[in-house]
Parts: C-alpha cells; sequence; structure tokens
C-alpha cells in the first residue's frame, strides 16, 4: 500500500488526503531535486553530511507545498485544509528529522511553524476531539477544453479540486473518512462513464458524499441523488454536495443548458434501504434518531430509489447479519425496470461474508458480473484513500435481475 502512495501520488495530494506523515516524508525525500538540478538536469551536490531534501532550500519547497494548499495566490486561507493538528504536527515531524543532520535555516519555513503554533495556541487543546472537522481535498483531471476564470476550485489549470469535509475521530464511521471501496468505485466509473452518462443515479449509504459528487462532474450523470441514514452523515453531506457545486458545475459545463434546468446536478436525502427488504431481522437495529427536517426528505429519497436507473453503493458488505435484507432490497429495487442496474464496490475482508453475499445474490435471481482484476488494476489512481486496506481488496460487482426472475419464472 505505501509503495502504491509513493509511486502514485505527489506529496501535495498525499499531505492533501491527511496521509500518514511517515510516507509524506518518504514521497518529499524521494522525489526532491533542487532548484539548480532541475534547471541543469545534472545530479544533486555529493556533499554527503546533509542530505539534499534536508536542506534550507529543501525546507522552503517542504513548506511552499503546505502554503499550496493551506494559502490561495492572494494569501487568503483556503476553503479545504487537513486539521491544524496535522500539519503541525508534519511540520514537527519533518523538522526533527532535519535537527538531526542541520539546522532550521529556511526562513519561510520558520515562519510556517510560528503560524500553526499560534493556530493551535488559538484552538486549545490538542486532545483528539470527535466533533472536530476538517476538509480532505483531491485532485482530479480536468477538461482541458474548460476557459471560463480559474478560482479557489478549479486554479490549477487542466485539474480541480474537490473538498470532502470529515470528522476524523468521530464515533460515526460514515463521517469519519473516505473509504477505500468508495474511490475504487469512483476511480473505476471515471474510467467507464458510459455507465452512468445521462443517467439517473441513486447511491445507498453514501457516507461523506465523495463518489457521488465526482461522478456527477465527471461523468456527465444526469442526476446523483446520495442517501444515508444518520444525522450526522446527512448533514455532513449535505455540506459536501454544497461546497463542491461549483466544480460540478464547472465540470459539467457541457451539459449546462440541458441538464441543470432540470434541477441541481446532485441531492441528497434521508434513506434506510431496509425499507425496500422483505426480510425481517430477529434482532433488528433501532435506526438512530434523526430531526423532522431530515426525516421529511425520506419520501423523495424513496421515489428517487425507485426511479434511478443506476444504484451504486460502497461497502456495504461488512456485516453477515445484514446481507439478506440488503439483497432483498437491491433485488426489489431492480425489480422495478429491466434495464435498471446496481454497481456495488465491495471490500474483501472475510471469505465467508463474501460467500455469503454472492449465495444470496444467486439465490434472488440477481446475476453479478465481477470486474477482472486485471482491468481494476490498471486503473488509474486518483484518490490516495488506500492506507488501511489495497485498492486490489475492492471487488466492483455490476448487478441486474435475471431474465427468469424479471419474468416470475415465465418465458418471455
Amino acid at each position: 500500500m505505501k509503495e502504491v502512495l509513493l509511486t502514485e501520488f505527489e506529496t501535495e495530494a498525499l499531505i492533501r488526503s491527511m496521509t500518514p506523515m511517515d510516507i509524506v516524508i518518504d514521497s518529499f525525500q524521494s522525489t526532491y531535486q533542487p532548484d539548480e538540478c532541475k534547471r541543469k538536469s545534472i545530479n544533486p551536490p555529493s556533499d554527503n553530511s546533509v542530505p539534499t531534501y534536508f536542506r534550507e532550500e529543501a525546507q522552503g519547497a517542504f513548506a511552499a507545498i503546505i502554503n499550496n494548499i493551506i494559502h490561495l495566490p492572494d494569501g487568503n486561507q483556503a476553503a479545504f485544509q487537513p486539521t491544524t493538528r496535522y500539519i503541525r504536527k508534519l511540520l514537527q515531524r519533518y523538522a526533527s528529522i532535519v535537527e538531526k543532520y542541520t539546522l532550521l535555516e529556511n526562513e519561510h519555513f520558520a515562519e510556517l511553524m510560528m503560524e500553526y503554533q499560534f493556530r493551535t495556541s488559538e484552538e486549545g487543546d490538542d486532545m483528539p476531539d470527535p466533533n472536530a472537522s476538517c476538509h480532505v481535498s483531491y485532485i482530479v483531471p480536468f477538461d482541458e477544453n474548460f476557459h471560463e476564470n480559474q478560482d479557489e476550485i478549479c486554479q490549477r489549470g487542466r485539474e480541480c479540486i474537490v473538498g470532502i469535509k470529515v470528522f476524523p475521530h468521530h464515533n460515526d464511521v460514515g463521517v469519519r473518512k473516505v473509504w477505500e471501496a468508495g474511490a475504487a468505485l469512483a476511480e473505476y466509473l471515471i474510467e467507464r462513464p458510459e455507465l452512468v452518462r445521462g443517467k439517473t443515479v441513486c447511491e445507498l449509504g453514501a457516507g461523506v458524499g465523495l463518489t457521488g459528487i465526482v461522478i456527477s462532474g465527471l461523468c456527465q450523470t444526469k442526476s446523483v441523488h446520495l442517501t444515508d441514514y444518520t444525522e450526522a452523515s446527512l448533514v455532513n453531506m449535505e455540506h459536501n454536495v454544497k461546497v463542491n457545486t461549483k466544480w460540478v458545475k464547472n465540470a459539467r459545463h457541457e451539459m449546462m443548458d440541458t441538464v441543470f434546468k432540470a434541477g441541481q446536478p446532485v441531492t441528497s436525502g434521508y434513506l434506510e434501504w431496509e425499507q425496500f427488504s422483505e426480510v425481517v431481522l430477529d434482532n433488528a437495529i433501532e435506526l438512530p434518531n434523526v430531526s423532522e427536517s431530515i426525516h421529511q426528505t425520506e419520501a423523495v429519497s424513496m421515489e428517487i430509489a425507485k426511479r434511478a436507473q443506476v444504484l451504486i453503493a460502497a461497502d456495504v458488505v461488512y456485516d453477515r447479519t445484514f446481507i439478506p435484507p440488503l439483497v432483498s432490497s437491491v433485488g426489489r429495487l431492480l425489480s422495478e425496470s429491466s434495464e435498471r442496474i446496481a454497481i456495488f464496490a465491495i471490500t474483501y475482508r472475510n471469505e465467508k461474508t463474501f460467500a455469503l453475499f454472492d449465495a444470496a445474490l444467486n439465490q434472488a435471481g440477481i446475476k453479478c458480473n465481477y470486474a477482472p482484476r486485471e482491468s481494476t488494476e490498471k486503473m488509474n489512481y486518483i484518490f490516495p484513500c488506500y492506507v488501511d486496506q489495497p485498492r486490489e481488496d475492492v471487488r466492483i460487482c455490476t448487478m441486474s435481475m435475471t431474465m427468469t426472475t424479471q419474468c416470475n419464472g415465465m418465458i418471455c
């Protein structure tokens, strides 16, 4: 996993996604070259007493990467930033290694250290706070034919920044991070936009909403509706939709005149997919309470889920107890139309759970085609989320009802 992060992503991308600090510093060490070497295409100086990547110029380069994330070109604060705690500790980690070899001499690095010491004193206790949030951000491909004025959300020419608010220490796992399966599903659909282009899409268990937001912009969907069932997820999801609206509209510029008149390209709402199930659990878990305003979105979400041409979900197969109602729900939703499909990204954690899911699909008459591993392994990496589990552990499954199931067992 570490090797993929080091070979596929630049140091800036790793910091934006709050990748573990040792990996970030290893990335900087392996890629940094002094400006003089870049200009002359020569090898770095051969002074072995201080590694090149810890010298005064390198200290400034490291600070510049962070400044590019936290500040706009005009000096104002960027909207999408990692936690103060993460940046401060990253600076301290780099400084502690530098000081084993030489002095901290770079003025810009020193200024950045002071800024984050001041931020920490302003924000108070450095202990992890379950209610503390930040924005991880991702550099995504951008249409090179788009020539509108660039702003903070689109300031990199052919690339743009998508920001996702997360709560790294929250007890609701749905808001804690961008999970590997969600990132893999987005990368899969970005390379196969024809699966969702011009179609209505509903995402079940959307969590922080990255997958749906990204495919809305890059895959030219007709609409995407994100759903989940906890208040923390829904409030956070609504925020993430809002802060990325400008990016989505910019990315979808070719479809503005025809699609946007019909409504917002990305919406969100409350939906507990088990309500579509014919399976009743003996020990059903009581659903968390949500506010009335959020619960009022349930009827809209149910109708959208029933009409959606494509259902997507990531990392929803993790508890064997919930496989029967999940498969039952998917079957009922797919049976609404013979042309409807579901695309799930499933993280392979337990062989028995995976086998149980496959058996339940077969019994329900749901055809499941897994994307060949060789094809998913060749996908471009866009999101550096593969820290706890590699992308190879994520299987992409496209589901549809078998003909006999759709026809209730009759030949048609």
